[in-house]
């Protein structure tokens, strides 16, 4: 039996061709996942930003959030929102 995409045999006389399916489960919004990403930044208003920091500092930091179990983005934005941006 050929399969429907199969250019290069013939058709016998008296077979038919299995239906084409569909494919399954809800269709894609985004076509790949930088676009899910793009569509997410967007919607949530994110700005990515690069930081360069020490080796020992990057080092420490690293094992404070572990320990802590907190997230990056999290704690610097809390940091620039309440000691850099605050009013004096």
């Amino acid at each position: 039996m050929r399969s429907p995409n199969d250019n290069a045999t013939l058709e016998l006389p008296g077979i038919k061709l299995p239906p084409v399916t569909k494919k399954r489960g809800r269709p894609a919004l985004h076509a790949d996942p930088a676009a899910r990403q793009r569509a997410y930044m967007a919607r949530n208003g994110i700005v990515p930003m690069t930081v360069q920091l020490p080796e020992a500092l990057h080092a420490e930091f690293m094992t404070w959030l572990t320990s802590k179990g907190k997230k990056q983005s999290t704690v610097i934005a809390h940091l620039i929102r309440t000691q850099l941006l605050r009013k004096r």
